[in-house]
Order: C-alpha cells, then sequence, then structure tokens
C-alpha cells in the first residue's frame, strides 16, 4: 500500500470516526439547548465556512462562485436545505434529546439501503434481491434496537419517543440524497451543500426564535463543553467530514469509500461508551450488528450491479458521487 493511498484511507475512517462522533456532540448540545437553537449554532458555523470554502475553489479554478440558473435550480438547492438540513436536523437534534447517542447512531445506519429502497420508488432505479435482503436485514436491526429486544414493546407498540422520531432521520435524509442527485447535475458537491447549508439555516433560525417564543425563559447559552459540541458538529462532522470524503470517493471510487460508512455505528456507540457512560446492551449489539450487515450486504450488491467510473483529475468530481452513499451533514 503506497503512502497516499494509506493517506486516503486514514482521512476516510476519521471521517467517519467524527460523523460517529456527531451523535455524541449533539446530545451534549441538548442537554444545555432546545434542538433548534442547537441546530442553528451549528450550521450558521457550518454554513459559513462551507461558502468560504466554495468560493475558495472557485478562484483557484479561475471561475466566479456558482450561482443558481434560473427559478428551478433555485428551488431545488432550496428543497436541499428543507430536506437535508432543516427537517433532518430537526428530528436528530429532537431525537437525541430523548433517546441515546447509541441508539441514534444505530437507528440512522439504515440511510444507504433506505436512500437505494426511495431512489427505486422515485427515480424507478432497480433495486436488486441482494440490496432488498439487506434491507431487510437492517429493518430486522432497528426494530430489536428501537424494542430492545421486548416482544412486549413491539406488540403494544410502547417505544422510546425519541427512537421513534430518530427514525424520521433516515427519511429525511433519503430524501435530500434523492434531490441531490438532480442538483449534482448543474453543481459541484460542495456548492450543492454549501447552498443546502446557507437555505437550512435560514429556516433553523425563524425555528429557533419560534421555539424560545413557546418556551419561554432566558436565551439559551451554551457552557465550554456546549460550544465544543457544537464546534465539533459544524467543523469536523460537517466540514472536515465532507470535504475528506469526497477527496476519498475521488480517490478509490464510490464503491471502495461506501464501505467504510458501516464504521459509523461502531464509533458513535464506542465514543457514547468512553464520553458519555452510556452503556450497550445486549439487544442493541445483536441489533447493531444486524443493522451494519444488512448496510454492508445491500452496499455490495449496489457495487456490483453498476460500474464505477474511477474519476480522472478535478473535472471528474461528479462522477464520483456515490449513488447511494452519502455524507453526513
Amino acid at each position: 500500500m503506497t503512502g497516499n493511498l494509506r493517506s486516503v484511507y486514514l482521512k476516510l475512517v476519521l471521517t467517519t470516526f467524527f460523523w460517529g462522533g456527531t451523535f455524541v456532540a449533539a446530545r451534549l448540545a441538548v442537554k444545555e439547548a432546545p434542538p433548534f437553537f442547537a441546530a442553528t449554532c451549528r450550521f450558521t458555523v457550518a454554513a459559513t465556512c462551507l461558502i468560504a470554502l466554495t468560493a475558495w475553489y472557485a478562484s483557484k479554478e479561475g471561475k466566479s462562485f456558482p450561482v443558481p440558473a434560473g427559478g428551478r435550480q433555485l428551488a431545488l438547492l432550496f428543497s436541499l436545505g428543507v430536506t437535508g438540513i432543516f427537517c433532518y436536523n430537526a428530528v436528530f437534534f429532537t431525537g437525541l434529546k430523548l433517546t441515546t447517542a447509541t441508539s441514534g447512531a444505530l437507528i440512522v445506519a439504515i440511510n444507504p439501503l433506505l436512500t437505494a429502497v426511495l431512489s427505486a420508488l422515485w427515480l424507478r432505479e432497480r433495486v436488486n434481491l441482494t440490496q432488498g435482503v439487506g434491507l431487510l436485514v437492517s429493518l430486522l436491526g432497528v426494530s430489536v434496537v428501537i424494542s430492545k429486544g421486548s416482544w412486549a414493546v413491539l406488540a403494544g407498540f410502547a417505544f422510546n419517543k425519541g427512537d421513534l422520531i430518530m427514525l424520521g432521520a433516515p427519511l429525511c435524509w433519503a430524501l435530500y440524497s434523492i434531490l441531490g442527485k438532480k442538483a449534482l447535475a448543474s453543481f459541484t458537491p460542495l456548492a450543492a451543500t454549501a447552498y443546502a447549508a446557507l437555505f437550512g439555516t435560514m429556516l433553523l433560525f425563524p425555528a429557533a426564535l419560534l421555539e424560545h417564543a413557546v418556551l419561554g425563559g432566558p436565551w439559551p447559552s451554551f457552557s465550554w463543553i456546549g460550544w465544543l459540541a457544537i464546534l465539533q458538529l459544524a467543523l469536523l462532522g460537517t466540514v472536515v467530514g465532507f470535504v475528506w470524503w469526497y477527496q476519498g470517493v475521488g480517490q478509490i471510487g464510490a464503491a471502495r469509500a461506501a464501505v467504510f460508512v458501516n464504521l459509523v455505528p461502531f464509533f458513535g456507540a464506542l465514543q457514547a461508551a468512553l464520553l458519555l457512560g452510556e452503556r450497550v446492551v445486549l439487544p442493541q449489539f445483536l441489533g447493531g450488528v444486524l443493522v451494519v450487515a444488512g448496510v454492508y450486504c445491500g452496499s455490495r450488491g449496489n457495487a456490483k450491479g453498476q460500474a464505477v467510473r474511477e474519476p480522472e483529475g478535478r473535472g471528474a468530481q461528479r462522477e464520483a458521487v456515490p449513488d447511494h452513499v452519502e455524507t453526513r451533514i
């Protein structure tokens, strides 16, 4: 293995480590502030950095800042902000206020396969048998996680409210990913994400004001631990994670990079145990194994079912984007 390849693999592993850490960071943030306030703080920082990066890359290549060409492109980019930033983070932060970081990481791990299924329904993409089996196995794993292995919980539908809310996160992300595929026909991944973060922040800010008006009391604030959590979410979990992920995809291809996503629930549970003192009970462990196994199975099926072109040079950035494996922002 060459030094360059080792560097790529290390960045991909660190990226999934950062993504796993977002569940812990969000859990810490919502202990000190309401969900919409925490989400607004996160994306005010992230959107500023992403827009600056987009402008820097554009000037580096001698181009102007990418601007939507007409109302249709603008509406598409706005829809990314609605689904991937506003709606996703609404359920992400609200769910993690009511459940554990471990459960959240294991539930959201089903993201890629749910995206594949919705793509099949919406974009008429074919779901092969391996993907179908992988989805069923992952769904079984999620059921075990949210029920804590209790048949009584399943029969009585007595689930933790946070777990049920977290189920909305993969759905929001799947919709964002499908819309993102259309946006990538006109914009680079970085530019599309920057616009999504910008529009999402514009929606989160008034939601935070409304949240404060309803809850009352003093304006929320963070301790230094809370601000560290926000900076982890914004800088490591969003900006650095995004850049490193697409660098890896651009150098080793989408199919090979996709395998690293399976590390996210493991890193999420590990950091939750070390930093929050959460304990992984046997049903969560078994459910997590089923979720990861299903995602891995479905990802392998996707890799075999399509030809993945390796990008050549900077101009191939869009071709490097994986169909059913997405960044977490």
